[in-house]
């Protein structure tokens, strides 16, 4: 265990999270990162519950304050009536002596100060933990919070309960398909500790797919060799399945088979996202890991099409939860191994369309939060190297600590070096040459990416004054289709400007360009503005 000015390498997504408990400061970046080992450096292994603070915050004086804090610390759900009804309070009382501790907005807390109330959690008592345990297992099953009670009541049981088992294993499954691997893994690993046979051997293999989705490869393979050899045959059966992805994304293919007979590098990355999307666990990771394969594939033969796909997913993604410690509540979230799929998927479709400073922006910002460096056969690594040899070989800090976690391997190498020059042989030996990557015809469907996904990066504001050299050329067909107000309405909105903009540009109401752009939506079949950016940009076949 050695701290980050040693040298040891920490995954940008782990260093992130370092830099918010210590608010910045580099000496208490060390002291976390020293208590820290190699893998949960890397990001494969999750971080402990409690990390090693340099001085922890002193917790309140006051008995009545310390527990209200306290049972704010270990709720999994933000709901303030939730924490009313835990502590006894009227919520006046409750809120006013948590004043400067947490902040309440639309009837949901959050802490104001995360450090103090994590000082709160680890300077309790047992008894105290499980008392505050067992007052929100009471207060969410008045409120209906059938799965919150039960979490709540097996955090305030000392020895284990045969009982509870099915239930938490039943309630992680509900939580990894909502798109929140990290309380599904919580919730799994407390199942073991209830169960035994079958009942634990299942907890095992959820653990293993929870780590698996969350970007904890090492926690995966512990967790799923344990299913593999708990006796129980379905459960040794599905954890041989999930282990191939967790296998192909840490080890790479097999050898012998690192080169494959594919029709191109394109289809050679898609080959490798096909086998990590099998053990998708939610209808949303399986929706966007098609959109990627069939991007990547696209790649190949038609790059315009390619960035249309994926920028049309990037469009329709809900980013991963990042609210550690408390829990999803409703569906439809990626999980960040399914986000860092597409993100780097992303960032390639924007090097190879020309826009580097977009493919930067996507790729730095995905690896702040997610686990993006064993993903899609190293890629991410791949997509940062070309970047920076375009910056005249001056390394990136994302470049740089990615390769150091994860080794390089020839499918994503090759890959990129072939859509980025133009065409490589598949294999010694062989006449097929991949088809190069045809850069200007995806240039514009390449702006419509970094409109339309690349905003979580650089920010919506970013996008809106993203410069036009020309004015844009819409595509013919429109002119038959639309009036010369929709055309001006349109080829503004293409060009990122808000209703507001367009109605100053034109001299119009609000009103009046919400009204033609309503008929040109109507007429061209699209619903958004987005899939309107993308039907304008899409190159003419």
């Amino acid at each position: 265990m050695v701290p980050r000015s040693a040298g040891a390498p920490v995954a940008p997504h782990v260093a992130a999270a370092l830099d918010r408990l210590g608010d910045g400061d580099g000496d208490v970046f060390d002291v976390l990162a020293a208590g820290l080992d190699h893998d949960q450096l890397s990001g494969t292994a999750h971080l402990p519950d409690h990390l090693p603070l340099a001085a922890r915050p002193t917790p309140p004086g006051d008995p009545t304050v310390r527990r209200l804090a306290l049972l704010a610390a270990v709720a999994v759900v933000d709901h303030v009536d939730v924490l009313v009804r835990a502590s006894g309070c009227p919520a006046d009382v409750l809120l006013g002596g948590l004043d400067g501790i947490l902040e309440v907005r639309a009837g949901r807390f959050r802490p104001v100060d995360a450090a103090r109330l994590e000082g709160v959690r680890a300077e309790a008592d047992l008894d105290a933990v499980t008392a505050a345990h067992r007052d929100l297992s009471r207060a969410a099953r008045a409120v209906g919070e059938t799965g919150v009670a039960l979490w709540h009541t097996a955090r305030g049981t000392v020895t284990g309960d045969e009982l509870l088992a099915d239930g938490l294993v039943e309630l992680a499954g509900v939580l990894l398909r909502r798109g929140d691997p990290l309380a599904a893994y919580e919730v799994a690993c407390e199942a073991v500790s209830h169960g035994t046979g079958e009942r634990r051997a299942r907890a095992f293999l959820v653990a293993g797919r929870a780590a698996l989705w969350s970007g904890h490869l090492v926690d995966a393979r512990r967790w799923l060799h344990r299913a593999r050899r708990s006796g129980a045959g379905a459960v040794e059966a599905a954890a041989a399945e999930v282990l191939v992805a967790v296998d192909l994304l840490l080890d790479g293919w097999p050898a012998g088979s690192e080169t494959l007979a594919v029709a191109g590098p394109g289809a050679s990355l898609a080959a490798l996202v096909e086998q990590v999307a099998v053990d998708a666990p939610a209808p949303a990771d399986r929706a966007v890991l098609a959109d990627v394969v069939a991007g990547l594939r696209l790649l190949d033969a038609d790059p315009a099409a390619a960035a249309t796909v994926l920028a049309l997913a990037a469009v329709r993604a809900v980013p991963a939860w990042s609210r550690r410690g408390v829990w999803v509540v409703g569906g439809g979230r990626l999980t960040p191994l399914a986000e860092a799929h597409l993100r780097v998927a992303q960032s390639l479709v924007l090097l190879c369309g020309d826009d580097s400073e977009a493919a930067s922006a996507v790729l730095d910002d995905a690896a702040s939060r997610l686990p993006v460096a064993h993903v899609v056969g190293g890629l991410a690594v791949e997509v940062g190297r070309r970047l920076d040899h375009d910056r005249e070989g001056v390394r990136s800090r994302t470049t740089h600590d990615l390769a150091r976690i994860a080794p390089r391997r020839q499918v994503a190498a090759g890959a990129v070096a072939a859509l980025r020059r133009g065409g490589l042989p598949v294999a010694a030996g062989s006449r097929e040459v991949l088809p190069p990557f045809r850069a200007g015809g995806a240039s514009e469907v390449a702006r419509a990416t970094s409109l339309l996904a690349g905003e979580a990066a650089r920010g919506p504001a970013a996008a809106r004054a993203m410069p036009c050299a020309d004015e844009l050329v819409l595509p013919v067909g429109w002119s038959e289709l639309l009036t010369v107000r929709e055309i001006e309405v349109t080829r503004l909105v293409v060009e990122g400007l808000s209703n507001r903009d367009v109605a100053q540009r034109l001299c119009v109401s609000v009103r009046t360009v919400e009204v033609h752009l309503g008929r040109a939506f109507r007429k061209l079949g699209v619903r958004s503005r987005s899939e309107l950016v993308v039907l304008a940009l899409r190159p003419a076949r």
